[in-house]
């Protein structure tokens, strides 16, 4: 996870991932939605895109709702992709298909790009909130603050199960979109990123399996606090 960056192989191309010299509307835009969703997640980086005048008002709300002026919108992806490009058409997310070259392909991987940045934004801050749990494990078992730390890990679970979706889904849309357009330039460009995918998934999912565990298992007791460092170090392996 951490270094898939076929794409992003220098400070300059991260510069570029949002071309805000494009950018000259002044129409307020807002976003509301549950940060953690991907569907929420997916129009973000579509906005971020468009514009930094982006206004984001978290919510528990699982669809999310874009506002456009007096304008607003919810439902699927396509439709709100479509609608951001009609009130803010520079620069396009949607290309028509006589169109589809080296600009598209360009666009695509700048998206894919804004998005790994995220992914490993977040995922940098559950490694912290894994190390600071194994901090906290060595409570005695008579510790009042055990039960909200046991609230705590239920929490991380949570969070954990969410950023997990969004990670497969963001390797999805690399493995089936950026990839391919990558290797139409320079075929095995990618092959080191596919490598790494198939590494990282079963971590991934087995790093659920871990917290599921560790979710049962007693307190301040030796098998949890193993359990918690086996955690905190299979997380910071996904950024290696």
């Amino acid at each position: 996870m951490g270094n898939c960056n076929c794409f992003t192989n220098s400070k300059q191309a991260m510069a570029e991932i949002a071309p805000y010299d494009l950018i000259k509307s002044t129409t307020a835009v807002h976003l509301y939605g549950d940060p953690a969703n991907s569907s929420t997640l997916y129009i973000h980086f579509a906005l971020l895109y468009k514009t930094r005048a982006l206004q984001f008002t978290p919510t528990n709300d699982p669809q999310p709702v874009v506002q456009i002026g007096s304008e607003t919108i919810s439902g699927t992806r396509e439709m709100m992709v479509r609608f951001i490009d009609v009130k803010l058409p520079q620069p396009p997310l949607v290309v028509p298909v006589e169109e589809e070259g080296g600009e598209t392909a360009a666009l695509v991987v700048k998206m894919a790009a804004l998005q790994h940045r995220s992914v490993v934004w977040h995922l940098e801050r559950m490694v912290r909130w894994s190390e600071d749990l194994v901090t906290r494990g060595g409570r005695r078992n008579g510790d009042p603050a055990m039960g909200s730390e046991r609230m705590e890990v239920k929490k991380f679970q949570k969070s954990y199960t969410r950023l997990l979706e969004v990670m497969v889904e963001h390797a999805q849309m690399e493995e089936r979109v950026v990839f391919p357009l990558l290797e139409t330039a320079e075929r095995g460009l990618c092959k080191a990123a596919n490598e790494e995918h198939g590494r990282d998934l079963p971590i991934m999912n087995g790093i659920k399996e871990d917290i599921k565990s560790i979710v049962v298992l007693d307190t301040g007791s030796h098998d949890y606090r193993e359990a918690l460092r086996n955690l905190s170090s299979r997380l910071r392996s996904l950024l290696v």
